[in-house]
């Protein structure tokens, strides 16, 4: 009789110590998963897109060339819960990429999405194209026209005219401060230009005109 007893009140207070816990705190700590819904190739990168999820602070994305992500990891993290793809750019070209995503909230991850592999597209000739034209004339310095007597490049045509502007006004103040005689403004100050761009870059430069 004892012994029941003592096992009728061992498993009350087993009860009464199982509804101290809160299990809420444990089903809290598990974060809700993400899948990728769609991997695309574009120019020089993909674009993933992945399941949106709520009681999050955002997502984390992981690429690699490495099927098992041993090497060559790389990391981002988006930090809004609303946001659904993302577009990674500057890849090598015709590669194999091993993508995968998954949820965070603080410190704490969710498990990884089921991974998913995507190839690059190779290198096409307007794609070369357009790396020469950005990078002909500011790693040379040889843009496909000559620079004007204006002697410097701008990044837009309003430039050019605000440039003239200033070169006027500045030899105009030299009159009026007696440093130049009127003649010699004539002379020296620029009635008008002529400008171009160059075809490489988009850069614009000019020559003054004078009287």
């Amino acid at each position: 009789m004892k012994r029941i007893l003592s096992l009728l009140l061992s498993a009350v207070m087993l009860v009464s110590a199982m509804s101290l816990v809160d299990f809420s705190a444990f089903a809290a700590s598990k974060l809700p998963a993400t899948s990728i819904t769609s991997l695309s190739a574009k120019d020089n990168g993909f674009k993933i897109k992945w399941k949106k999820k709520s009681s999050i602070t955002g997502y984390q994305i992981q690429y690699s060339t490495n099927s098992k992500f041993k090497k060559g990891n790389k990391s981002i993290k988006i930090k809004s819960a609303k946001t659904v793809s993302k577009k990674i750019t500057k890849l090598k070209a015709a590669k194999k990429y091993y993508v995968r995503i998954r949820t965070y909230k603080g410190k704490k991850y969710s498990k990884w999405s089921k991974v998913k592999s995507i190839k690059t597209p190779k290198d096409t000739k307007s794609n070369k194209d357009n790396i020469q034209k950005e990078t002909h004339c500011t790693n040379n310095n040889n843009h496909s026209i000559s620079c004007g007597n204006m002697g410097k490049w701008f990044n837009n045509k309003d430039e050019v005219r605000a440039y003239w502007d200033e070169v006027d006004i500045g030899y105009f103040q030299q009159y009026q401060n007696g440093t130049i005689t009127f003649k010699e403004y004539g002379e020296k100050s620029p009635c008008g230009y002529e400008c171009w761009s160059c075809s490489y870059c988009g850069k614009w430069t000019g020559n003054f005109k004078y009287n």
